[in-house]
């Protein structure tokens, strides 16, 4: 299946599933990902990617767009940081990495090694950002006169979604891809992950105390939503 927009076609990939309303998703590779009811013919599917095509070919673009500017790991090129770039510099010897001035300087002999360093920094710097956030976020639901738990972190590397509550165990799981985003995304998520342990559910009372807490989440979540 596909659809158009200004002259290009799109393909598109369907699933149907046990499922009650149509959802349409823009992978990281620039696919068109539709999943859809068991019984919903081909063209009420063709019907709704028409419909949100201007929509679909924004994102495919962006997504292309990201794929252009994907990180290479050699010395002189640059990699997503909390909305901005840092430039990787080979250190000509064993050190700390460190980052100062946008430049990430590390240790490394070619690309493979740099990705490597790369990584094991921005799991540390990842851990501790997230670390003050939770903490944060937890004080701010507190001041307001929610009990909600101080939350456990996990960090995971997910494809599919930037955040998860499980309000039975207490633990919010972060994805670390986030950290490409500007830090009012970071925080946003947290915000939209705690308000989870209040309500399981994305309704109008979820979203009532998102906003309450943290005005500027329609802003930062928009970004999110044309990954």
């Amino acid at each position: 299946m596909e659809f158009t927009c200004n002259g290009r076609r799109y393909p598109v990939t369907v699933t149907r599933k046990k499922m009650k309303r149509i959802i349409m998703k823009v992978r990281t590779d620039g696919m068109v990902c539709v999943s859809a009811p068991l019984r919903c013919a081909d063209s009420d599917i063709a019907r709704a990617l028409q419909q949100n095509a201007a929509a679909l070919a924004q994102m495919v673009g962006e997504a292309e767009r990201r794929a252009d500017a994907a990180p290479d790991y050699t010395d002189g090129s640059s990699v997503p940081y909390l909305g901005g770039r840092l430039t990787l510099h080979y250190a000509a010897a064993p050190g700390k990495t460190i980052r100062e001035d946008g430049v990430l300087t590390l240790f490394a002999r070619d690309p493979q090694e740099a990705y490597g360093a790369y990584r094991q920094w921005l799991a540390a710097d990842c851990t501790e950002l997230y670390r003050e956030l939770n903490r944060e976020v937890w004080t701010a639901f507190r001041k307001a006169g929610y009990d909600v738990p101080l939350a456990r972190i996990e960090i995971k590397d997910m494809v599919s979604r930037w955040g998860s509550c499980t309000a039975s165990s207490g633990r919010i799981s972060m994805n670390i891809r986030l950290m490409e985003y500007p830090i009012g995304c970071v925080r946003g998520t947290f915000y939209h992950e705690y308000a989870h342990f209040l309500h399981q559910d994305h309704s109008a009372a979820f979203y009532a105390v998102v906003r309450q807490l943290y005005p500027e989440y329609d802003r930062w979540d928009a970004l999110l939503k044309h990954r």
